[in-house]
């Protein structure tokens, strides 16, 4: 609408239980913006500044899965196929249920082995020098590191829309969830060999643990996401759950050999096997079909 006064243009915001209008014109517009870009220019520049450069480049490289899987998407299905593939990400109504699982069941089994590798070496697990202070050294509470980590974990997170949005349906369409998944849990496993060279991040694993934890997660990742009719954002919240917790809790131990990091690995396990034998190996699902894509 324009103001019958100074005829700009102006846009309309709002209204007042009086039910009188809140209108800005062009010029308060742009101050606006300008406040809003600096605000959030400064909040990226202070995490930018303190947040150790490696794992801003793990989460950058991430995110060329999204423009892999989005243009191969494009180039063999067309423009509507790509853009269903991207509307993933925003699937959120699905039964609350599985919310709690995306954001509790890896944190749960990721602690279950903390206070078993205690009992197992005798030595005491120890949080008073979490990960996150390594990462981002800033003085501040945990919980105000929480939201912005998870929200940094979640949009860093280009790995699902490759693994679940693009290559898990493709290969639904010719094996069944299990086999699928376990196709996939290989290849991640040698998509993160690197981590297995030089100083790259093993968490004292061998990669013959870490291949069975990627295999065995994957599990838990196709029943998610076939239960919740494709949903990018379910998986990736769970993605990035089982990330904040290793960041946030970790138990230091005075012990080599990657026990805490194997522990895990076997609850994983277990987990994935009681899945496949509740939901079947067929569709990882009682309720809901495979996501697949021709």
């Amino acid at each position: 609408m324009r103001c019958p006064n100074c005829a700009q243009r102006h846009f309309v915001i709002g209204a007042d239980q009086g039910g009188k209008w809140t209108i800005l014109c062009d010029q308060a517009i742009h101050r606006l913006k300008a406040t809003l870009h600096g605000k959030v220019a400064r909040f990226a520049g202070a995490w930018l500044e303190v947040v150790d450069p490696q794992y801003l480049l793990i989460g950058f490289m991430a995110d060329a899965g999204i423009i892999v899987s989005l243009f191969m998407t494009w180039l063999t299905l067309g423009k509507e196929a790509m853009k269903t593939l991207f509307k993933r990400f925003f699937l959120w109504r699905v039964n609350w249920k599985w919310y709690l699982v995306a954001i509790l069941l890896m944190p749960a089994l990721r602690f279950a082995a903390i206070p078993l590798t205690a009992w197992l070496t005798g030595i005491p697990a120890d949080y008073s020098h979490p990960m996150i202070r390594d990462v981002v050294p800033l003085d501040w509470p945990l919980l105000a590191l929480l939201i912005p980590w998870i929200l940094f974990e979640i949009f860093t997170n280009g790995e699902e829309m490759g693994w679940r949005g693009y290559v898990l349906p493709r290969l639904q369409a010719k094996y069944n969830a299990l086999t699928s998944t376990l196709i996939i849990g290989a290849i991640w496993s040698v998509w993160h060999l690197p981590k297995f060279f030089g100083t790259g991040s093993s968490e004292g694993r061998s990669f013959f643990w870490f291949t069975v934890f990627t295999m065995s997660v994957a599990v838990l990742y196709t029943w998610l996401y076939n239960n919740t009719h494709g949903s990018l954002l379910l998986v990736t919240l769970f993605h990035a759950s089982g990330n904040t917790f290793g960041a946030f809790l970790p138990a230091k131990f005075a012990v080599t050999g990657g026990i805490l990091s194997n522990l895990e690995t076997v609850f994983v396990l277990i987990a994935a096997v009681v899945v496949t034998m509740l939901a079947g190996a067929e569709r990882l699902s009682r309720a809901e079909e495979m996501q697949i894509q021709e």
